[in-house]
């Protein structure tokens, strides 16, 4: 089954990357296949700690 998680919101400070990290981590210790796409320009953690299983994304147009 395919599904598309989606953690965002426009408030900062709320804990949006913790929750994106958790879940990496957590498909990673069950060896759960995913790719996560980093759209935060201004920090970007996904990318920093997973880097090889994320991916840049800009999404200005939407």
């Amino acid at each position: 089954m395919v599904s598309i998680h989606l953690i965002g919101g426009e408030k900062g400070g709320v804990g949006k990357s913790v929750v994106a990290r958790l879940l990496a981590q957590y498909m990673i210790d069950h060896e759960i296949p995913f790719i996560g796409f980093d759209t935060d320009r201004s920090h970007g953690s996904l990318l920093h700690f997973y880097s090889g299983y994320a991916s840049p994304t800009v999404i200005d147009n939407y």
